[in-house]
């Protein structure tokens, strides 16, 4: 192919970038830039890496590398960080808007479920504006949020960026991603973003054939009873007491249910402790009756 992409993990040695919540800025994108640059190396690119240990390059020495080589893309990888805690999302900064930068931060998003905090124009920071190729940095997530955090200390979620990132490159130069999943090449190891009543769960998982596929231990998380049969050999799921939450005359109650068949079954006797009906059983007949 001939494509040289030069890869640069942000910060190293003695600079350790952002730290928070347990873990540093330059540990987490050396790890994203060395499984980047395998995953690139896979569909054919050349890769040159700024650096390859936790060692300390300066800003215009990662230019040099990557001006040196003629590297047809410049890719930094970057670990957000903000005084304010609930600031979260992904980014992608370039020197100014550009097809590769679009085609970055969309394939993040679409594969992080991370919020979209879109492209910025950054004309004042070295590694953009000392690289004669078209060059991205990428702010992953913050270090300073508790979940995003969370994600980034995920191998599931690093792997979900350089794929994202690879996919991107692959695009630009108009050529088709190949998976190289670790369960065949339709198969690729997943973190899930899913809403679990109401709050952002990240599950493991597998994307496969066009589908994301969970385990078992989220169908736990929902509620369900899982359990394995050594006999069969089979996964048994059965369907618990859930409560949900209904408006009685303007007012929201609980009451317990039952979920089967993907509809919510509540008992008669749970509707009348919150007073909606009055029930009465006689000679095997129930009587409803409203209040």
């Amino acid at each position: 192919m001939g494509k040289i992409i030069c890869i640069d993990a942000g910060h190293g040695g003695t600079d350790s970038g952002a730290v928070g919540n347990g873990i540093k800025e330059k540990d987490i994108t050396l790890k994203t830039a060395l499984k980047a640059g395998e995953v690139l190396k896979k569909q054919g690119f050349d890769i040159v890496f700024t650096r390859v240990s936790d060692n300390y390059i300066n800003l215009g020495e990662r230019c040099r590398i990557a001006n040196s080589k003629n590297a047809d893309l410049f890719i930094s990888f970057h670990v957000n960080s903000a005084g304010n805690s609930q600031a979260s999302g992904t980014e992608t900064l370039c020197f100014e808007k550009n097809y590769f930068a679009e085609l970055v931060q969309k394939s993040l998003i679409d594969n992080l479920g991370t919020k979209n905090r879109g492209i910025k124009e950054r004309k004042d920071l070295a590694v953009l504006n000392g690289t004669r190729m078209n060059a991205v940095l990428i702010e992953m997530a913050f270090i300073s949020n508790f979940d995003d955090a969370k994600l980034l200390k995920s191998d599931l979620f690093i792997d979900d960026c350089v794929v994202s990132v690879a996919m991107a490159v692959c695009g630009y130069f108009g050529i088709k991603y190949k998976s190289d999943g670790e369960k065949g090449d339709s198969e690729m190891k997943k973190s899930i973003n899913v809403i679990l009543n109401g709050r952002k769960e990240t599950v493991d998982g597998y994307f496969a054939d066009g589908k994301n596929l969970f385990t078992t231990d989220f169908l736990r998380r929902l509620g369900f009873s899982v359990e394995y049969d050594e006999n069969t050999k089979e996964v048994i799921v059965d369907n618990e007491v859930k409560n949900i939450e209904v408006i009685a005359d303007g007012k929201k109650e609980t009451v317990e249910a039952v979920f089967k068949n993907n509809f919510n079954y509540v008992s008669l006797r749970a509707l009348e402790r919150i007073g909606i009906i009055k029930v009465d059983y006689k000679d095997g007949v129930v009587y409803v009756n409203s209040i």
